[in-house]
């Protein structure tokens, strides 16, 4: 067994770890940082770019960039409805009902395109590490279904990693928390990042990690938080011009875009500016949003998605049956955690101060490499127990679900049940395996269904058959029917359908490990392209600190000059053109300011 790498493949961003003797480290990616964003880009052309190239590109390419892919993997698609207008590239039905992703012509599943980010990551791992990677554990959110898990092995798979354990993100932040700590204690982990929100509550007893009880939501996340204030922002613009933005792809990603930053920026600060110019056009000519946005007026916004988080912390608590004063730690895990109103909920709620020891992007994935090294041999064992994060059992007469397994199950678990005929002489008797906590059977997740054959003919209700559930520690599902009477039995192992065949997987892995990536250009054109980049950003800045000073026209020239240069920057990387673009933005802005300056003399 070689090294086992720790991956927190996240909504926004992945992160990866690894052990280095006791210790777990982070990977310095190529671009030398500690967090890789999530989203991948395609050219016109047919090139591919991941990571941070890719999202460079999101403001002027938001129909071929693809972020937040996270938020679809192993759904359906009339589940995933209420979360098409957080993206703007075009997510479509898939034949098998899954979501797709179309771009330049192309359907890509949602487990292809987080493969190329963990193929990726892997790269990252093995230049960093000077070794070959093949061997991983991936984390997922606690109340991921069995399909998202599954899909996430798959993306594992494609990009070349044989996955050795998948576990829960929260789980994985308290084995981080564990690690080399001898305290016996009762920990929170309240995990909310860029897609999803998890709280777990776990009991820790020196070696062992038991959780008690978890609760999610896979549709609450940051970018939920984004849309409230791109919501409010097309609302100002409205109010001032009179105008309706509407759904234009390139105006609503500056707007997320935006968002984002003032979201960011409000963690610090009490009210943030944001100005975005040229945003629209119509016959009167440009129309620009500028605006300020308080930290009181975010908050406000932003309330129903906090308490909701709170809701569901209450609720792990009552599952639990732990009152807040049993809460020893509260550890604050994923970058929605940073927000003040949030931890100010938090801590109100739990009645102590919150545990900020850890780098919320990082924890996560120190946890995976902690488990890694623990399959590895080269880490003291922390025995984890996890549950589950549904009930598990049945159908029965009448559509009527029948638990087996109740949700916040310790697991590894087993459990059996005997169940009997429903008609005379009946001599098949059918298994139908399902998820979820309603006791109507129809509003349950299937998992899987099959057949007892060959019953002896008797009265209903004579014949005994025992079902028994059995889950192992990856979340395995295998349930068995036995016929006690004859011994005849059938049993099935639950692997959740993710719309991807064995075949079909090999075939993505094969193509994945002979596709080079755009994000592996030579360095020298690499570093050039981050001069433009930064020569843009000081461009901008120089625009907003003297807009006032400007005339009207040297504004437009300015404003288009940013523009050519993005547009530049995304359809190159020959690099005398990159230098020229280079020359032309330094030569222009050198310009402007003797200009200003000639003007402060004259006055």
């Amino acid at each position: 067994m070689g090294r086992i790498i720790g991956i927190d493949l996240g909504t926004t961003n992945t992160v990866c770890a690894y052990m280095d003797r006791n210790e777990a480290r982070i990977v310095i990616n190529e671009e030398g940082g500690r967090v890789t964003p999530s989203v991948v880009g395609f050219s016109r052309q047919g090139e591919r770019f991941v990571g941070d190239i890719a999202k460079r590109q999101m403001l002027i390419n938001p129909e071929t960039t693809v972020h937040s892919i996270k938020r679809f993997m192993g759904r359906r698609y009339r589940d995933a409805v209420g979360d098409l207008g957080l993206v703007d590239y075009t997510i479509v039905e898939a034949r098998n009902g899954d979501c797709a992703v179309s771009i330049n012509g192309r359907l890509y599943s949602p487990q292809e395109l987080a493969a190329m980010v963990l193929q990726k990551i892997r790269k990252a791992a093995e230049d960093f590490l000077g070794e070959t990677v093949t061997e991983a554990v991936i984390t997922v959110p606690a109340y991921f279904t069995d399909r998202q898990r599954q899909a996430t092995r798959d993306a594992g798979t494609i990009a070349g990693l044989d996955v050795m354990r998948i576990i829960n993100e929260p789980t994985a932040a308290a084995l981080a928390y564990v690690h080399d700590r001898k305290k016996s204690s009762t920990i929170a982990v309240f995990d909310w990042g860029g897609g999803t929100f998890d709280i777990s509550l776990l009991e820790v007893d020196r070696d062992v990690a038991e959780v008690r009880a978890t609760r999610g939501d896979n549709t609450l996340g940051g970018a939920d938080i984004d849309r409230c204030i791109v919501d409010w922002l097309k609302e100002q613009f409205q109010r001032e011009h009179g105008v309706d933005i509407g759904d234009d792809k390139i105006v609503t990603q500056r707007l997320r875009d935006a968002a984002e930053r003032a979201k960011i920026e409000l963690s610090a600060a009490s009210s943030t500016e944001i100005h975005l110019p040229f945003l629209v056009s119509d016959h009167t000519g440009p129309k620009h949003l500028q605006c300020s946005l308080s930290r009181a007026t975010f908050e406000q916004l932003a309330e129903p998605l906090f308490q909701r988080t709170i809701d569901q912390c209450r609720a792990a608590l009552a599952d639990a049956r732990l009152d807040v004063s049993d809460i020893d730690e509260v550890i604050m895990v994923g970058g929605s955690s940073r927000i003040p109103r949030v931890q100010e909920l938090v801590r109100e709620l739990f009645g102590r101060p919150l545990n900020k020891s850890f780098n919320p992007d990082e924890v996560v994935a120190i946890g995976a490499a902690i488990q890694g090294g623990i399959l590895e041999g080269e880490v003291k064992a922390v025995t984890l127990l996890d549950v589950t994060n549904f009930s598990l059992g049945i159908e029965v007469q009448g559509h009527r679900f029948e638990p087996l397994i109740p949700k916040n199950t310790t697991i590894p678990t087993q459990k059996a049940q005997l169940v009997s005929t429903v008609v005379d002489n009946q001599r098949t008797v059918r298994i139908h395996v399902l998820q979820g906590e309603s006791r109507d059977a129809r509003e349950n997740v299937s998992l899987g269904e099959f057949e007892l054959q060959d019953i002896q003919p008797a009265p209903r209700g004579v014949p005994r058959i025992q079902v028994k559930f059995a889950i192992d520690a990856n979340g395995i599902v295998n349930v068995t029917a036995r016929d006690t009477r004859t011994g005849v039995s059938e049993e099935i192992t639950i692997e959740a359908p993710t719309g991807l065949s064995k075949v079909e997987l090999e075939r993505l892995r094969a193509e994945a490990a002979g596709t080079p990536q755009k994000a592996d250009i030579d360095r020298e054109t690499r570093e050039l392209r981050e001069r433009v980049e930064q020569s843009l950003v000081g461009l901008e800045a120089f625009l907003r600190e003297n807009r006032g000073l400007l005339p009207k026209s040297d504004i437009f020239e300015l404003e288009q000059a940013l523009k050519r240069g993005r547009m530049a920057l995304l359809k190159s990387n020959d690099t005398k053109n990159l230098e020229g673009l280079l020359g032309y933005l330094n030569r222009f802005q050198q310009h402007l300011r003797e200009k200003l300056e000639q003007q402060a003399r004259m006055h």
